[in-house]
């Protein structure tokens, strides 16, 4: 394992800059909007790629850049953004676009593994604060979510190779964009003008003997009509067939689980919480456990029936125990990676009606299918059998008659019902179009439209209804002397199936097909949009022209979320949210200044300021306004100052707003007692939210010194201050948050008669403050070497703090490496990149700074509180064959560095790492090729 101290970091993201070489289809990394390119270096050859015009095009004279809908020079940008585009994604071999986030600092990697709701799901996360808050865009146009309830488009279903550009704004953009660009922008942007087509295959493998990858990927353009049409048509296949589970590596198979230790006093000097190898459920057997207080206490039963002392380990909980003869769930059913299929096609037709206007029509239709598996219908010490119960053995029957028991408990993982098995499947479908024009040398015009249909099937199949499996549990002898389900008694035609618990093999498939099904959410959405766009010169001044754009849209948005009848009354063991139905409709106008104010003066080469502002009404939460400042200052050719300041929002979406309760089943930590228990957790939308409203600042500065060409250095400074934050708490920070005195997580933490908490409600609410602030540095340099080119690049972002707050308190999570709003304090990546005629090498190492498992735990809180930085290194090499094929491959987590253990104690499988930031397969090797015709 690899651990750095802060000095390493500035020595490998600081001191060896990252790659800065724009255009070449073998020789590309991410680069800055301000970096060098072609246009203005010819000393960088160009391998000829059908592909490069777009990009060609975007790197001189005035372009849209984002971040604004203002034709400038990329130098007058006053906005921070890193520009990542289609020959990186080639020199990364990446299967898709989700690889490239470790890459880039300012973004948390975010792709769900285990839940059964929107497995594989990958988006965007800027500054560890939530997918919701970034906007992604598609060529400037905002998409709808890919599925219904996800909160966010995957970014899996875009074809790779459609990918020509992708520009990341590290700063709010709601005046220009609209909601939820509160921390900032994300925009791909499509190849276009392609001649000639490209194929690309690729397998992958980790050296651990899985993980195997088959991706495949097809692009083609051309003209017709005299060269004024253009056709485009991608599509993309990715499988991954087999779902992998911890046990699959060594810090996997040793059951490593978060858990109280039972002997801890606040005076004995103990640690409060253990994270320790070897934990086993303290409660359930595979033929049941007697769990009630008293003589007949840890009696198991199993293979027959056969009656045994359950030998228990030390630190007994509720729940989990270390040692003992308890099952170990995680090495076989914590999932590592979900298995996982897509398929994507996208299609685009231009055609120019006249030398003034052009007409665009787009079809994207994708499909993405991910597999993964839960744990056994779980029972914690929760099944009440009564003394008059059909298949008790007499001599439990006899003692409890002896000793006054008329119930006890018992805890059972049953076996015999098999393991959850969860499934998402998307579809998406989106038609977009658009007429664009001039109507003088300096005015343009835009107007567009798109209509998108996606559904969303999510199955959890061998899921168990409660409520069977309570009257199957209740058996009594009926009147023939058979075992009968007590309900069977006053309801003859109910058809329960009485369940013997006592025993290895005791539920029969009678049973099991009683209480056991299929929990189903079919949910579809629908969303409509037009927009027009208007932009050009105002009037010129001393410093130059004057530009302004200004525009509408009109979007109306709809979630049809239809759920089985056992879902709508939270009756799955499993649960899953009810059917509900919501929509909104937004009516939005802006408009955006861009104001010379100096320009190749003495103390200036220039200095502009850009202004913008938008006037939105939704039909959820009524109106509002949101505004942006920008001043861009040119000094000279070296020396550039850039600053933002916004007034940005998001609006509650359908689903925070809409969504039925779930009641879920979990555990958590009471801090009154340091036990573990077991509870329901209540989660679902608040129709009486209203929008979050942030205020950003972000301050920079670029260096582009003239006595070193290509050499790039800059460094921005942000803050967020995000008020009414819409949240939905786990169910162990709403506990954790009340028992630190917040009252506001008090009044969701609900106790029984004996102050044992039986349910959390989590639902969503406006009663946080977000705030975070930090530095995002950049540098990157190019120079020629042994007749090649030699370029380097570094990102790195430091985050200084990451504070949630309510009324009643605050937490600052900057440094931490779990947990929803976590982040580690640094991060950095840097690129090594070597382009000798058809050989190309590069060498990326992606830095995870040191950090804690809680910020707000004390010494003695936990045994395992603070984790070492970590260093991961990727290689791949291409090489051209001909000028037209092309072959290469790649190493990532070349030294199979594992992931430090941050791990849970839920009660479904206690995975050993909750980290996102941390790689967990391993090392991954892949060979590939492509082909240009």
């Amino acid at each position: 394992m690899k651990r750095l101290s802060h000095m390493n970091l500035l020595t490998v993201s600081v001191g060896v800059l990252a790659l800065c070489h724009p255009l070449g289809a073998a020789a590309q990394t991410p680069q800055s909007i301000d970096a060098p390119t072609a246009a203005t270096d010819p000393s960088i050859d160009l391998p000829a790629d059908p592909t490069a015009a777009a990009a060609q095009d975007a790197g001189a004279g005035e372009v849209v850049v984002t971040g604004s809908r203002i034709a400038r020079s990329t130098f007058q940008q006053p906005t921070p953004i890193t520009t990542i585009t289609e020959q990186q994604l080639e020199q990364k071999a990446a299967t898709n676009v989700v690889d490239l986030l470790r890459d880039v600092p300012a973004l948390r990697p975010n792709r769900n593994n285990g839940s059964g709701r929107n497995l594989g799901l990958a988006t965007f996360n800027m500054r560890a604060l939530g997918s919701t808050r970034t906007l992604l865009l598609v060529d400037g146009q905002r998409v709808m979510d890919s599925s219904p309830i996800a909160n966010g488009f995957d970014i899996n279903i875009l074809p790779a190779p459609l990918i020509a550009r992708l520009d990341i704004v590290t700063a709010g953009a709601s005046s220009v964009y609209g909601s939820d660009a509160i921390t900032g922008v994300v925009n791909l942007i499509l190849a276009d003008n392609v001649e000639g087509g490209k194929l690309d295959a690729q397998y992958n493998v980790s050296t651990h003997g899985d993980l195997g990858q088959i991706s495949a990927s097809a692009l083609y353009g051309g003209k017709f009509g005299g060269n004024r049409g253009r056709y485009l048509l991608a599509g993309s296949y990715f499988n991954q067939p087999d779902i992998i589970y911890q046990g699959a590596r060594d810090w996997g198979r040793n059951g490593v689980t978060f858990i109280p230790n039972a002997a801890y006093t606040p005076t004995n000097g103990q640690f409060r919480q253990l994270i320790v190898p070897n934990a086993r459920y303290s409660q359930m057997t595979a033929g049941g456990v007697i769990t009630s207080t008293g003589p007949l206490r840890n009696i198991q039963f199993g293979a027959n029936g056969a009656q045994s002392i359950f030998q228990q380990g030390t630190n007994v909980g509720t729940v989990w125990m270390e040692g003992g003869e308890g099952l170990m769930p995680q090495p076989t059913f914590a999932p590592l990676q979900v298995a996982s299929r897509q398929i994507s096609g996208f299609g685009r037709l231009s055609y120019d009606f006249t030398d003034d206007v052009t007409g665009r029509l787009d079809v994207l239709a994708a499909n993405t299918l991910a597999r993964s598996t839960g744990n056994y219908n779980t029972n914690n010490g929760d099944i009440t059998i009564r003394r008059d119960n059909a298949f008790l053995p007499t001599n439990i029957r006899d003692a409890m008659i002896a000793n006054n028991l008329t119930t006890i408990r018992v805890g059972r993982y049953n076996p015999e019902q098999g393991r959850n098995e969860n499934s998402t499947e998307n579809s998406y479908y989106r038609v977009s179009g658009a007429l664009t024009g001039s109507l003088s040398e300096t005015w343009k015009w835009a107007l567009g439209g798109s209509y998108t249909y996606a559904r969303s099937l999510i199955e959890g199949r061998n899921n168990r209804n409660q409520g069977n499996w309570a009257l199957a549990l209740d058996a009594v002898v009926g009147p023939n002397g058979q075992p009968v389900c007590r309900s069977t008694l006053t309801n003859p035609g109910n058809g329960c199936v009485p369940a013997n618990i006592f025993g290895i093999g005791a539920v029969t498939p009678e049973v099991n097909a009683y209480v056991l099904g299929t929990s189903r959410q079919d949910s579809r959405s629908q969303s409509g949009i037009a927009n027009l766009n208007v932009s050009g010169t105002v009037f010129d001044t001393w410093a130059g022209p004057v530009k302004v754009a200004v525009g509408g849209e009109y979007r109306r948005d709809s979630v049809d979320n239809r759920s089985d009848p056992v879902s709508d009354v939270n009756g799955w063991r499993q649960g899953t949210f009810g059917s509900y139905y919501g929509k909104l409709e937004v009516k939005e106008a802006y408009g955006e200044v861009s104001i010379p104010l100096a320009r190749e003066t003495g103390f200036a080469r220039s200095l502009d300021l850009d202004l913008a502002g938008r006037v939105v009404d939704y039909s959820t939460v009524g109106s509002t306004a949101v505004w942006k400042a920008g001043l861009n200052y040119a000094i000279n050719d070296d020396i550039r100052l850039r600053t933002t300041y916004s007034r940005d929002f998001r609006a509650p979406r359908i689903n925070d707003l809409f969504a039925q309760a779930n009641i879920r089943i979990g555990t958590v930590t009471d801090f009154l007692t340091n036990r573990t228990a077991n509870v329901n957790f209540l989660i679902g939308g608040n129709p009486n939210l209203g929008p979050e409203t942030a205020y950003t600042f972000t301050g920079g500065i670029v260096l582009q010194p003239s006595f070193i060409p290509r050499l790039q250095l800059s460094a921005d400074f942000y803050d967020i201050d995000l008020r009414d934050a819409i949240i939905t708490p786990g169910q162990q920070e709403v506990v954790d948050r009340c028992g630190r005195g917040d009252q506001i997580f008090c009044a969701g933490v609900l106790r029984d008669e004996t102050g044992a908490i039986t349910q959390v409600n989590a639902n969503s609410f406006n009663a946080q403050t977000l705030k975070t602030r930090g530095v995002d540095f950049e540098a990157s340099y190019a120079f020629p070497l042994f007749a090649g080119t030699f370029t380097t690049r570094a990102l790195a972002t430091y985050v200084d703090r990451l504070v949630s707050s309510t009324a009643n308190g605050q937490v600052d999570t900057a440094g931490q490496l779990q947990g929803g709003f976590a982040t580690p304090k640094w991060r950095g990546s840097t690129t090594f990149l070597y382009d000798q005629g058809p050989l190309n090498l590069r060498l990326l190492f992606n830095y995870i700074g040191p950090g804690t498992f809680d910020n707000a735990f004390g010494p003695l809180d936990l045994n395992r509180n603070h984790y070492p930085a970590y260093l991961y290194t990727d290689m791949s090499v291409t090489y051209d064959v001909t000028d037209r094929f092309q072959i290469y491959a790649k190493v990532e987590n070349l030294t199979d560095t594992d992931p430090p253990l941050l791990a849970e104690s839920s009660i479904t499988v206690a995975l050993a790492t909750l980290s996102q930031y941390h790689d967990l397969r391993g090392r991954v090797v892949g060979i590939g090729g492509r082909i240009r015709f």
